[in-house]
């Protein structure tokens, strides 16, 4: 969707506890990307969003080590969510293999990202975990402000294998690269799923015992081809083909 003319376009992030009697204080981080990065000031009209939803107009007051005030003009309408509840699991992989997972499961519209452990993924501590736990909440922020969506995905700490069969949703797929004879194409005629929950293994993927529990689990079992893909390409290939035939993509 695009922004009328009148809507500002640069975009800023700022908790809704910031948000105070028609004003808003954009921390330290968000003030230095409008000062010191875009080069505005006082009087500059700009967007601010609360990552729950709500976008507003609003223009920049004043400047000053507390950060960057803005006093809200408007709330604008939302805009750039899909009406597909999308769920991701994705197992946990090593360098920045999930960074870039969590950037572009940002722009294709999942509400919910979990990563998890299993046989074959990374290993982590409860305090690294937490640190990139931290990481992919900031990467989410940034990649809202790019992608023009409205709320930001809820990221889950790394759940256990077990944990993360569960959820309420009324499809559940699991992407396992053994599986070459069924893909996607076989789901489409068992209606449209209003909510769909999506797993995508680590690098060296799924064992063979974790995808007969995800079938247990109520999973169905497909494939994404006949390539074996990297986890971020996998796991854009299986948000795309989800997207299009039951979200807004395409």
């Amino acid at each position: 969707m695009k922004s009328s003319p009148s809507i500002p376009q640069r975009r800023f992030f700022a908790p809704p506890a910031a948000f105070k009697e028609g004003a808003v204080l954009l921390d330290p981080e968000e003030t230095r990307h409008l000062v010191r990065v875009l080069r505005l000031g006082p009087g500059a009209r700009v967007q601010v969003f609360d990552g729950q939803g709500r976008n507003y107009a609003g223009v920049v007051q004043q400047v000053d080590s507390q950060g960057a005030l803005l006093q809200v003009l408007e709330e604008l309408a939302p805009w750039g969510e899909s009406p597909l509840d999308l769920a991701l699991g994705i197992g946990l992989a090593k360098g920045e293999a999930l960074d870039l997972v969590v950037r572009q499961a940002t722009e294709m519209g999942v509400k919910l990202i979990v990563p998890f452990i299993s046989e074959r993924s990374e290993q982590v501590s409860p305090e690294r975990a937490a640190r990139r736990h931290r990481r992919w909440q900031r990467l989410a922020q940034e990649s809202l402000k790019s992608c023009r969506r409205s709320a930001l995905p809820r990221i889950a700490l790394p759940q256990d294998w077990t944990a993360v069969l569960a959820g309420p949703e009324e499809m559940k797929i699991i992407f396992w690269e053994e599986e070459r004879g069924r893909g996607l194409e076989g789901l489409l005629g068992q209606g449209r799923p209003g909510s769909v929950r999506a797993l995508i293994g680590p690098e060296g993927g799924f064992a063979a015992r974790e995808a007969a529990q995800a079938r247990d689990a109520g999973f169905q079992v497909v494939g994404l081809g006949p390539r074996l893909l990297k986890v971020p390409t996998a796991a854009l290939a299986a948000l795309a083909l989800i997207q299009y035939a039951w979200g807004d993509l395409g």
